[in-house]
């Protein structure tokens, strides 16, 4: 059957009935997009539970928010995990059946995975699976799994117009793109940071350049020598940075979400091997971000794969000039020549270049990060891109009887 694309924008609805719904992610840190989006539903007036694979800031946040939340520990790669891992896929199968949601919908692979098996529960429930990214498909295991079992996706969203179209290339029945959003009037251009360059004793008119990623130390040949945020490319840009803007600081911003600190200390080992020690600082992880991007002048993201990014996102929302990898999404965000300047992925010297650049012309640093935040309060608004995910699941409740009917049998 040809795969078929819904638009993730509002349409005529084709039922304004209240809709059950559960969101289930794999992550318990982090995942602002996932707590936007799923008390953004709660706002048009679902009944959203979510579900968690553990205790975490994620859980505190959507409990305060007043959303239900499960936590259910569907995660685990080893084999001695089997048997929890199985006690988690039958809790997940009794919850749907207690709650009978009208959607499940999925993040994030393991929860992908997850609820692909246990919506055979219940049939009713039309069944979502919105990808942030796309590196698991680099293992050839899990790409197997993935594609194995794509089928029992209704429809699968995008979260950017390259992932769409990867699985739109890989046979899923139904493709949507939808942007992971974020409040975007409450990033603050005007946010001094003055407090963030006190804090380095940077003087005044210092130059400061910025990455803001999380670390993700992973086992996968496709990202050994280089990480999947890029973190070695930046390194690598440094001393070229500092052959043309001397003066200049760069401010890695983030730590690892999950392992031992090894890749961060391999990071700063690399950095102390480049001789660059002095004018690179790692921040750790920052809840003031706001307050780091005010007191950066340009932001970086040398992603190897990447989405629509949200730091990206965020930085472009302070009206920063920024510099990424021609790669995944980021083209959705950062427009060549426009909003920002792209370079081609593990490349350290288009990348210096860039960004000195930038470094060197203020003037039009101002009006890129201008014109970004323009673009990134109609493209990222959290409530236009809720409406959205609603809009999908509305035509795809309306559709799935024929859309279903028209599978190959043992398809459905």
């Amino acid at each position: 059957m040809k795969p078929t694309t819904l638009n993730a924008s509002p349409v005529p609805a084709a039922t304004d009935r209240r809709l059950r719904i559960l969101q289930v992610t794999a992550t318990s840190v982090g995942g602002a997009w996932f707590h936007d989006q799923v008390t953004g539903l709660a706002r048009l007036g679902h009944t959203v539970h979510a579900v968690l694979p553990g205790p975490g800031p994620l859980h505190d946040q959507l409990h305060a928010a007043g959303i239900p939340v499960e936590i259910i520990p569907f995660r685990g790669r080893q084999l001695r995990q089997l048997p929890r891992v199985t006690a988690a896929e039958l809790r997940l199968l009794r919850l749907v059946r207690a709650f009978r949601p009208d959607v499940i919908h999925a993040h994030l692979l393991k929860a992908v995975m997850s609820c692909r098996l246990a919506a055979m529960g219940y049939r009713p429930a039309l069944r979502v699976s919105q990808l942030p990214g796309t590196v698991h498909l680099h293992s050839p295991v899990l790409r197997w799994l993935d594609q194995l079992t794509l089928s029992r996706d209704d429809v699968v969203i995008g979260s950017c117009r390259a992932i769409a179209d990867r699985y739109r290339a890989m046979g899923a029945r139904t493709v949507a793109v939808s942007y992971y959003g974020c409040d975007v009037r409450r990033v603050d251009p005007r946010t001094s940071g003055e407090a963030f360059r006190r804090e380095f004793g940077l003087a005044e008119g210092t130059p400061t350049v910025g990455m803001v990623a999380h670390m993700y130390p992973t086992r996968m040949r496709a990202f050994r020598e280089t990480g999947v945020k890029g973190h070695e490319v930046f390194l690598d840009a440094v001393p070229l940075i500092l052959q043309r803007v001397p003066d200049a600081r760069m401010f890695v911003v983030g730590d690892e979400l999950a392992g031992d600190g090894g890749y961060r200390r391999a990071l700063q080992d690399r950095a102390a091997a480049l001789g660059v020690t002095g004018n690179v600082r790692f921040t750790g992880h920052r809840s003031d971000i706001a307050g780091v991007l005010a007191g950066l002048d340009v932001v970086v993201s040398p992603s190897i794969e990447e989405s629509a990014s949200y730091a990206m996102v965020e930085a472009l929302l302070m009206q920063k000039a920024v510099v990424a990898s021609d790669v995944g999404g980021l083209p959705d965000t950062v427009r060549h020549g426009e909003t920002g300047l792209l370079v081609p992925p593990a490349n350290p010297r288009a990348l210096a270049a860039a960004v000195t650049e930038l470094l060197a012309d203020p003037g039009r640093r101002h009006e890129m990060g201008r014109r970004g935040r323009d673009r990134c309060l109609r493209q990222f608004d959290i409530d236009a891109t809720v409406a959205g995910v609603q809009a999908v699941y509305r035509q795809a409740l309306h559709d799935l009887p024929r859309a279903r009917s028209g599978t190959k049998h043992g398809r459905a």
